[in-house]
């Protein structure tokens, strides 16, 4: 009981964190890992324009927006860009999701290993490692919840920034915060690569379910080790549950093709190897196979989101191929490459960047506020 108050308060103090620190914090680890052999990679921005280039800009996008295009064209580039907005922000949902199952996976490896490396000697460590587990498996859930209510709000915003931005310090935050809390330096906290995630389960893990194979005689390690698989066996039903619910929600929107390859991968998910575990007559303790299964089902249902992730992208970059400002086609590189706002609207980079300019840094969506960027231009005009 003692030890149930001491998690509780250690929670309710949890959230009422600022996690501004904790940001800093992951940002000061992750220039210290590129300092020392790491790297960050970012898509180089453009270089400012000169107040005469956004001058051009501003006439051509005039000349294009108001005088061209005709009110049967504009619905048609409206339709497009909605559609392209709409999958890519289930995409970024899903993006949000396999995060908080990949800093699961990676939570448990970890809370795994401080128990590998606890002595029974000292059994208040087991207690320990579980309450550090616990914590950063909570603060790891309250991010994905931040962010997908995030993405589930309207957009209109005073000013949006590039997606790519937001989704780094979000994903780098989260990982700095999580380590923190767990008791790892963000750089120790592996995240599950893609090969793992589509390969078996690896020699490393094997050895860390190893202690699992025997029931503890001491009863704190006994029960450290059961709230553990426990816990984190709750955890991976409720990012199945999430994956579920997306499908379930997604699939009439998409292709047919789309939508049942997705629901095959699905199947597997729910399979009877998925969900089952072997017989052995009790001569090893139940939680080891409960727990190897629980974290073979992780990396699964990861995999299978990013999968679902990378052809909603696709089918995003389909529905989108020209920038709804200039009306150019995008690229792959370059000033017409798309760029995706945290809205989950796209335009060129180049657009992007003169709109910015316009807007003297502070630039709200021109798609979600399109009348209000319309009147900007035309005033823009005629100051220029």
């Amino acid at each position: 009981v003692r030890f149930q108050a001491q998690l509780e308060k250690r929670i309710a103090t949890y959230l009422q964190v600022d996690s501004l620190s904790v940001l800093k914090a992951g940002r000061m680890a992750l220039q210290a890992s590129t300092k020392t052999g790491g790297s960050t990679m970012k898509r180089s921005a453009l270089a400012e324009p000169s107040r005469e280039e956004t001058q051009q800009w501003v006439r051509r996008v005039h000349e294009v927006q108001c005088k061209r295009m005709t009110p049967e064209e504009r619905a048609s580039l409206q339709a497009r860009t909605e559609a392209s907005r709409e999958m890519t922000n289930r995409s970024k949902r899903l993006k949000v999701v396999k995060g908080h199952a990949m800093r699961s996976n990676a939570l448990a490896h970890e809370a795994l290993n401080q128990m590998s490396s606890a002595s029974a000697a000292a059994p208040a460590a087991f207690r320990e490692v579980s309450a550090r587990w616990q914590s950063a498996q909570l603060a790891s859930e309250v991010r994905q919840t931040r962010a997908l209510t995030r993405l589930a709000a309207p957009r209109e915003e005073e000013e949006v920034r590039a997606a790519a931005e937001e989704s780094d310090e979000d994903e780098e935050g989260a990982v700095a915060e999580v380590a923190q809390l767990v008791g790892a330096a963000p750089e120790t906290l592996a995240l599950p690569t893609p090969a793992a995630l589509a390969g078996g389960q690896d020699a490393s893990i094997e050895a860390l379910l190893a202690q699992l194979r025997m029931e503890p005689q001491e009863a704190e390690e006994c029960a450290a080790k059961f709230t553990l698989y426990e816990e984190y066996a709750k955890e991976v039903e409720k990012i199945r549950t999430a994956l579920v619910d997306f499908y379930g929600d997604s699939s009439p929107t998409l292709p047919p093709a789309v939508a049942q390859d997705m629901g095959r991968q699905l199947r597997k998910v729910d399979s009877h190897e998925a969900m089952g575990v072997p017989d052995d007559d009790g001569r090893i303790w139940f939680v080891y196979h409960m727990m190897r299964q629980a974290e073979k089902n992780n990396r699964t249902m990861a995999a299978v989101l990013e999968g679902f992730q990378k052809k909603l992208e696709q089918l995003a970059n389909n529905d989108q191929t020209e920038c709804p400002i200039c009306l150019e086609s995008f690229v792959e590189e370059g000033s017409r490459a798309a760029e995706t706002l945290s809205c989950c609207h796209k335009l060129c980079q180049e657009c992007w960047t003169h709109w910015k300019q316009v807007q003297h840094g502070h630039a709200f969506c021109p798609l979600c506020r399109h009348e209000e960027f319309l009147n900007v231009v035309q005033s823009a005009v005629m100051d220029f």
